[in-house]
């Protein structure tokens, strides 16, 4: 803020400036006495005068009548000038000076009226500060940020997400309020904010939130939150039959064989199966628990990512399914099947023996690691297994 201030106050200095510039050229010019200069040139022609008459050139006579006449225009002069002089007086350069000492009050109070002093501060310290390291610090900056702009309705948004994340639904209530009527019926916000309000409420929709979630389906029929929402509040509710209708057109729009798709289908199964009806469970499938050993994942950048795949020992070296992790996602419990296949007539079969390899690419490249782990002879639809990169990978010569 100290340049900025600075650069106000350079401002201001100009302004002043160039209310009291002319005025003192004004003085400057003034302070030349008219009266003074008449007499001056009076005392000259005078002078001129004599000159003449010793010269031969006028009588005594006419230089008087002439010194005469100069006299008169002298006394004219000297009273034409007391009065404009005693006019410019009764205006005075007053108005002008208090205006200069009031310019810098004023525009101050122009700008902690319409400005927006809190904002700029804020500004400067989200450009100089780091991210959030906790999600108070989180909770904090938003709440800042909507403080100063209330008219930001993404920030009224991230705000309730941060609410929810703090398990606060209640002010995630008025969060999402304001967010949905400053960005309008946006489907997301309309589901957030139902989605708040069931957990406000004891984990019961309410008028207003049922009305959100419908419109939130209208206006997008895959919404996700809002599906997984209904088919939770089914559930809840007895209404099995319609808990299975929102899951499963939820899952349809999930990465097959992702941790949130395993959860969802978790949920379908047990609707299934309070309904009495079979649960047919996909035997052709790979469990692994997947981790990085801690010397490996201290020596790697952030960047990499680790591939896991599974191919057959006996075959092409080309993987039948393989799936792709960040490292802020391990450790994790994954499950391979045929939806995770390299090519579309790919099918895993129970029974079927493969080799699992995990490896570390540094640059994203599969081909290219740094480290790896290896686990053989592993049966598809069998037990869970454990799969740790801990293994350099020798560089080619």
């Amino acid at each position: 803020m100290t340049d900025f201030w600075l650069f106000s106050l350079l401002l201001l200095l100009g302004g002043v400036a160039a209310v009291l510039w002319p005025l003192w050229r004004h003085h400057r010019r003034a302070g030349v006495d008219r009266t003074a200069l008449n007499v001056a040139l009076y005392q000259e022609r005078l002078a001129e005068l004599d000159a003449l008459v010793r010269e031969g050139e006028i009588t005594p006579q006419q230089r008087d009548l002439t010194a005469e006449e100069a006299s008169r225009l002298l006394l004219e002069d000297t009273a034409e000038a007391d009065a404009r002089q005693g006019t410019k007086r009764r205006g005075g350069p007053w108005p002008l000076i208090i205006a200069a000492g009031f310019l810098p009050v004023i525009v101050l109070g122009l700008y902690f009226s319409w400005g927006n002093p809190a904002g700029l501060s804020l500004y400067r310290e989200l450009q100089t500060s780091a991210e959030p390291s906790s999600l108070e610090e989180m909770i904090d900056r938003m709440q800042r940020i909507t403080e100063v702009q209330p008219q930001n309705g993404e920030a009224w948004f991230m705000l309730g997400r941060a609410y929810m994340s703090a398990q606060q639904p209640e002010a995630a209530v008025r969060a999402f309020g304001n967010s949905l009527e400053r960005l309008g019926e946006r489907p997301e916000v309309l589901a957030q904010l139902a989605q708040a309000r069931f957990f406000a409420a004891g984990n019961e929709l309410d008028a207003p939130a049922i009305n959100a979630l419908d419109r939130a389906l209208e206006l997008d029929p895959n919404e996700p939150t809002a599906l997984g929402l209904l088919g939770i509040a089914a559930f809840e509710s007895g209404d099995y039959s319609a808990a299975i209708t929102h899951w499963e057109r939820l899952l349809a729009g999930m990465p097959a064989g992702s941790p949130g798709a395993q959860a969802i289908q978790g949920g379908i199964n047990r609707a299934k199966e309070r309904l009495g009806e079979p649960v047919v469970e996909d035997a052709a499938v790979i469990r692994v628990r997947l981790e990085l050993a801690p010397e490996v994942l201290a020596e790697l950048d952030e960047r990499a990512v680790v591939f896991l795949f599974a191919r057959d020992p006996d075959g092409p070296p080309m993987p039948l399914v393989a799936r792709r992790f960040d490292l802020s996602e391990l450790p994790a419990d994954v499950v391979l099947s045929s939806s995770d296949a390299m090519l579309p007539d790919v099918r895993l079969t129970a029974g079927q023996t493969l080799q699992l390899i995990a490896r570390v690419s540094p640059e994203g490249d599969a081909m290219r690691g740094s480290h790896q782990g290896t686990v053989n002879a592993v049966e598809v639809g069998g037990e869970a297994v454990e799969l740790t990169i801990d293994t350099v990978i020798p560089t080619q010569p």
